[in-house]
């Protein structure tokens, strides 16, 4: 069938609809409802096809929500946008809404992704304080609210109950700087860093982007791919690679490392990790650390 045919029937359809409206208000007799099963419209079916937690820091959690519409109509619907409330352990915690209008074609379907953010504050205050290594009841509810056409907007219900951990971002710090190789123009470092899990599942870190300063200097900007597996509240180690010019960075960095005293560091960056948990399968998670990197022996190379 062409798409001039299409739009002809589409056409024809609507055509058809607005006589039934007009013939219902002529006559009082008529509910939309009677008018959308005469126009044989089909109501649109809405389900929470997915819920998670994309991402994580020490103040919070944003939960991504995935909500499919199917449209069985042979004509597109406007979804028109949606309310939603979400519930913890039987208390509301908050409520929202968007507005933004997403086209859905005919007879086919669209998947909206709604986040949610969620503070530890507002969580601890809700529920008194008890958060730790808790799994906690949640109930979200949403309403989708679509552009029928003739019948105008009407509301459609999805909702879906489950329990997800409070979950915790794991910690970075540096635990050493062990040169590899040093000259009077550059050198050549592994810093070794600990990543310890306060969760009581276990994750699977899968990057980890940083910035590393020593001293007020910048030392390194890079990311490493992770495959580090983190026991529930256990640790485990990676290794920096660092190479530092001296010509660049000048000659008392030289006699910082050779004296072997320490180094104040400041360590930024993000990670990403799935967690033994379905609702944590891709998380993204900042991280922060400082504090001071004692120098091992080192080899000198001139």
């Amino acid at each position: 069938m062409s798409w001039r045919l299409l739009a002809v029937n589409a056409r024809a359809v609507l055509a058809l609809l607005v006589l039934l409206v007009l013939a219902a208000a002529a006559t009082g007799c008529a509910s939309f409802d009677a008018v959308k099963k005469a126009g044989g419209i089909k109501d649109p079916e809405i389900s929470i096809a997915d819920i998670g937690i994309s991402s994580l820091s020490l103040d919070g959690m944003t939960l991504q929500l995935a909500l499919d519409v199917d449209n069985p109509n042979p004509l597109p619907l406007s979804l028109a946008g949606f309310d939603y409330a979400l519930k913890l352990d039987g208390k509301q915690l908050l409520a929202g809404e968007q507005r933004d209008r997403v086209e859905i074609k005919a007879r086919g379907s669209s998947r909206i992704r709604i986040p949610i953010s969620l503070r530890f504050a507002d969580l601890s205050r809700l529920l008194s304080g008890g958060l730790a290594g808790e799994n906690l009841r949640y109930e979200l509810q949403t309403a989708a609210l679509v552009d029928l056409p003739v019948v105008g907007v009407k509301r459609f219900p999805a909702s879906r109950k489950g329990e997800f951990p409070v979950p915790r971002p794991p910690t970075v710090s540096l635990t050493g700087i062990d040169i590899q190789q040093i000259g009077l123009t550059g050198a050549r470092l592994v810093i070794g860093a600990t990543l310890e899990n306060p969760n009581g599942f276990g994750m699977e870190i899968g990057s980890l982007a940083y910035d590393l300063a020593v001293n007020g200097r910048r030392w390194a900007k890079s990311s490493l791919d992770g495959g580090v597996s983190l026991r529930g509240k256990g640790n485990g180690s990676i290794s920096i690679p660092v190479e530092l010019d001296f010509r660049e960075m000048g000659g008392s960095l030289y006699q910082a490392l050779t004296r072997g005293n320490g180094l104040n560091y400041q360590l930024d960056g993000s990670m990403k990790f799935a967690a033994d948990h379905p609702l944590l399968k891709a998380v993204q998670t900042p991280f922060s650390s400082q504090g001071v990197l004692g120098v091992g022996a080192s080899t000198l190379s001139r």
